[in-house]
């Protein structure tokens, strides 16, 4: 039976690790973003091939049988290993050890398909040798004979497939459980962090006036001096805006680049025509109604952003 329960974790942590502002905090250490996305993916395989078991029949061709067999146990491992890897890229720290049922799973694995002939444990404790009891494969497991360096006698261990991968599905899903629940509670300390502060609130009422003035300016040249005050106005609101924006998402922030380039140009031709007559004054004229129109641009922006900041997380 497919468990869809993974399948959605996944899905789950993905959505999380996308919302911009952790996007770019993760980007930042490039080898552990390599490492997540590569978890993640591989969960998700490897839950493919586990399902792909559970779903088909044994065949009549018994090397084909070990093949799927083999198959199973390989990716229930690498598995195991994908969730630990995503919890270190999360910089959750988490260890196989602290689940005793995917260690026992891990050892029979080992023991069946990693070093079955020869199992080394650690030094100066008895070596292993393994091998299935090919009579017994069948889809729902298998015998595992083992012998031991030290004499003991013989071991026989039935294993149960649907019994082993009902507790893979079990511990994996309670890691991925405990990773959601972080990331669930990092983004809303972030959005409490700045749901008092109103990115809209930056923009004063007066802004279309101080707007307006400058235009005055550009016909009449005895306001260009006053107009000065204005243009000031106008570029501390984009300045407070723009360090807002920095403060909880710089992807965001970086993505404003090009536009406050354009804004910074607009207000330096405006600032110079003011000191210095210097520029025509359609051209300036120009210059004065893209910043209007920006400005709405930049409201629109921080309205979406407000809205964002006051919605709870995914669930």
């Amino acid at each position: 039976m497919s468990n869809q329960k993974i399948r959605e974790q996944v899905s789950k942590i993905r959505r999380f690790i996308n919302i911009p502002h952790k996007h770019y905090e993760l980007r930042q250490n490039k080898a552990m973003f390599s490492q997540l996305c590569s978890s993640l993916d591989v969960i998700e395989d490897t839950e493919d091939a586990i399902t792909a078991y559970t779903e088909n029949d044994f065949g009549e061709i018994k090397p084909l049988n070990y093949l799927l067999m083999y198959g199973l146990l390989q990716s229930i491992y690498v598995q195991q290993d994908a969730v630990i890897n995503l919890c270190e890229s999360l910089g959750t720290s988490d260890k196989i050890n602290n689940y005793p049922n995917l260690k026992e799973i891990r050892d029979v694995r080992n023991d069946t398909v990693g070093h079955p002939t020869k199992r080394d444990h650690k030094k100066g404790n008895r070596v292993s040798y393994h091998h299935v009891t090919q009579l017994t494969l069948n889809k729902s497991g298998f015998t595992l004979t083992s012998y031991y360096s030290d004499g003991s006698p013989e071991q026989f261990r039935k294993i149960d497939i649907p019994e082993l991968i009902a507790e893979q599905n079990k511990y994996i899903s309670e890691i991925l459980s405990n990773l959601i629940r972080n990331l669930e509670a990092e983004e809303k300390a972030h959005k409490e962090k700045f749901s008092m502060e109103k990115l809209l609130k930056l923009f004063p009422g007066t802004l279309d006036y101080h707007l307006s003035k400058l235009l005055e300016a550009v016909y009449r040249e005895e306001y260009a001096k006053i107009a000065e005050s204005d243009l000031d106005v106008i570029s501390t609101v984009a300045k407070h805006f723009r360090d807002a924006i920095a403060r909880r998402n710089m992807d965001f922030y970086e993505r404003l680049q090009d536009e406050y380039e354009l804004i910074d140009h607009a207000t330096t031709k405006i600032r110079m025509f003011l000191r210095e007559n210097k520029g025509e004054k359609s051209a300036i004229r120009i210059y004065i109604i893209f910043l209007k129109y920006q400005f709405n641009e930049l409201k629109i922006y921080a309205k979406e952003i407000d809205d964002e900041y006051i919605k709870e997380p995914d669930k």
